[in-house]
């Protein structure tokens, strides 16, 4: 058979051949791209993810160089001593090991969440530089909030971990800082998650320095300046600095378009706030006042990388945007998605925390109104702590089962108060109230015996209130209205309100009768008790008092509307010499001030102004009391008694001591 295969086919076959690798190497590169272009979309997504890492990797690698510095520092002090002492002291030869820095392992304790030791708070003499200091004027080295009154860790069965619940009576409407001022959101925004430049001893009362290590304060009142610890950070790792701080005080609190009235009342001597390094901050005063020092100091601070992100409506309106620089911080943010009035609230310990790390990982706060459903919900084991009724705490102290599992606590400090029933003395809507007329208000004083209130509903454990302040600042001489019938009515007829028609009810001149409403919040079994007490001691003289219940997350929409005739509610006192200015000077009517009685009185207006300003305590207390006389002579409240604290703590929880500031938390372990 012939063979036909020549060149030209063998040329052919050359020519396919290169066609088809040609070919493969194209697929070959094709499947490459595909496959770097899926890497690189896999990479995008975790790009994010490694530069954070990356930046808190930097973070924590000058946190701990700027810790090795502070401490060779200290080491290079001692050295010299040494060597002015005459004690021989050389390096080690190359090549040597060279020893442990003592505590050299602080930074990196912080970012695995151990925490500082409390000797790491306490600076030797020759660790107090005051350079940075105004010349010529003392600095003052407190001594540090995170030294305890009851240190844990000295207790032979102290245990880190564990969940602490706590079963709140009301619930807070936002947790949002500085934006509300209830009771329940100062208990979780500045004690749990959040962090001021100086905290109160629990035993003393005197300041103590928590972001701040060292201050300085004009004699005359007009200045303040203040270094922040070098190791303070917020719960993200950034450092908390000058910046912040002057943020913090004028773009948020003193900014008039943030709903931070109450906060903002206690700061107006504030005239700026300038950043003099980084870490220095000094408030400057447009008078002298007695709060300059104190006031600037239990302020708060935020993280200005974080809150400056929203327009002031956006900070306005949100419900749980907290950020701060505290032990704990909220287990779930999420900035579109946030916390709202009826949930659990979760907070987990800030793994970054700076400070002495607290014992719990967990603490929890849930809400429940009525006082039967909390106290089960508290026996049933769904809480380590709640607020108890004076009938509650009668009953269960006499009990040895209840007492054998849990703790019954009662005592009066700093952060107790006092409950009052409010008058509204002003407009509502479009008509004037009738307690706008001091002889009404004083007559539905002397309607009440609350000797029987304090008795009856509080078992006897609280004391009649003559005025607003705590018992060390008020005029012990002032007596309480009596209970007198007769005088209520010889009141209410000198102002116009008699019975026209012998129909028993009491009219004014133009025939209009005597009703108002009266409102308070749902599941207070006191609140309720008094509005029964008062509606029948009304009815005894001709006036029909209606109520008006509400929830309690309500009742802030409806004292800054000023849409009430009375209420009933408690101020909680939170410093050791209370300002009235925020509730009862007439500059806080407007807005959202606090003053939602709407009580203008000129008299009272210059005391409290004379008194601001009064630095030397003795005299300031004797001008405070003027104002405790007018006050308790113009009854813009009826102030009902000043009431302990009622705390039921389960006995799992250890280390628990009333102490002044109330109960401290970072003191709580579970063993």
């Amino acid at each position: 058979m012939q063979n036909n295969f020549g060149v030209k086919d063998f040329v052919l076959y050359v020519l396919v051949f290169v066609a088809l690798i040609m070919m493969g190497l194209s697929m070959w590169q094709d499947d490459r791209r595909f496959e770097q272009t899926r890497l690189a979309a896999e990479g995008t997504g975790e790009l994010r993810t490694d530069v954070i890492q990356l930046s808190e990797a930097i973070d924590q690698q000058t946190r701990t160089l700027e810790e090795i510095s502070r401490r060779l520092n200290t080491l290079n002090s001692s050295v010299n001593t040494l060597r002015q002492s005459g004690v021989s002291v050389s390096r080690a030869p190359a090549g040597t090991e060279a020893p442990t820095i003592p505590g050299n392992d602080g930074a990196e304790l912080v970012e695995e969440g151990e925490g500082l030791s409390e000797e790491d708070f306490v600076l030797a003499d020759d660790q107090r530089d005051e350079s940075w200091a105004r010349p010529g004027y003392p600095v003052t080295w407190p001594t540090r909030y995170f030294i305890l009154t009851n240190d844990p860790e000295d207790l032979p069965n102290f245990q880190r971990g564990g969940t602490i619940t706590e079963i709140f009576e009301a619930n807070t409407p936002k947790i949002t800082p500085h934006t509300h001022n209830d009771v329940y959101n100062r208990r979780i925004v500045d004690d749990v998650v959040c962090e001021q430049l100086a905290g109160l001893n629990a035993e003393t009362l005197r300041l103590e320095g928590w972001l701040a290590d060292a201050w300085q304060y004009d004699p005359e009142g007009m200045w303040l300046r203040v270094r922040i610890d070098e190791r303070a950070r917020f719960s993200d790792g950034r450092p908390v600095t000058a910046e912040d701080v002057r943020w913090t005080f004028e773009d948020f609190i003193l900014n008039p378009q943030i709903e931070a009235a109450a906060t903002r009342s206690t700061l107006a001597a504030i005239e700026s706030v300038e950043v003099i390094a980084p870490r220095i901050v000094e408030f400057r005063f447009s008078e002298p006042r007695f709060s300059n020092l104190s006031a600037p100091l239990r302020i708060s601070i935020l993280p200005k990388h974080f809150y400056s992100r929203f327009t002031p409506a956006q900070l306005n309106s949100a419900t749980g945007l907290l950020v701060g620089s505290g032990p704990y911080r909220l287990q779930s943010l999420d900035i579109n998605n946030q916390w709202t009035p009826g949930n659990t609230l979760t907070f987990v310990r800030n793994e970054r925390y700076w400070g002495r790390r607290p014992p719990a990982d967990r603490l929890r706060f849930t809400f429940v109104s009525d006082n039967v459903a909390r106290l089960t919900e508290y026996e049933n084991g769904n809480g380590d702590i709640m607020r108890a009724s004076p009938e509650q705490l009668a009953d269960r102290a006499r009990d040895p089962q209840f007492t054998s599992r849990h703790n019954p606590l009662y005592w009066t400090n700093m952060r107790s108060g006092y409950g009052f029933i409010a008058w509204n003395t002003g407009m509502r809507g479009n008509r004037l109230s009738p307690f706008h007329d001091r002889r009404v208000r004083l007559a539905m004083t002397h309607l009440l015996d609350r000797d029987r209130i304090n008795r009856d509903f509080y078992e006897g454990i609280a004391e009649v209130a003559t005025g607003p302040f705590p018992p060390t600042q008020a005029d012990q001489s002032i007596e309480p209205w009596p209970y007198d019938m007769d005088r209520a009515r010889e009141l209410l007829a000198e102002a116009g309100w008699i019975d026209r028609d012998g129909s028993g009810r009491l009219r004014n001149e133009n025939g209009e009768p005597f009703v108002f409403e009266f409102t308070y919040s749902a599941g207070s079994t006191f609140a309720e008790q008094v509005f029964n007490y008062l509606r029948d001691q009304c009815a005894a003289v001709g006036i029909q008092c209606v109520p008006r219940i509400t929830d309690w997350a309500i009742m802030s929409t409806i004292t800054d509307q000023r849409d009430f005739d009375a209420l009933t509610m408690a101020w909680s006192w939170s410093s050791p010499e209370s300002d009235p200015y925020q509730i009862f000077h007439s500059d806080q009517i407007e807005g959202l001030g606090d003053n939602w009685i709407q009580w203008s009185n000129p008299k009272a207006d210059a005391v409290i102004e004379r008194a601001r300003q009064t630095l030397d305590y003795d005299e300031r207390l004797k001008v405070w009391r003027e104002f405790h006389q007018i006050v308790h002579e113009d009854q813009p409240y009826t102030f009902l008694l000043n009431i302990p604290w009622i705390r039921f703590v389960n006995n799992r929880i250890h280390n628990v001591h009333p102490y002044q500031v109330g109960i401290d938390k970072r003191e709580w372990f579970i063993p």
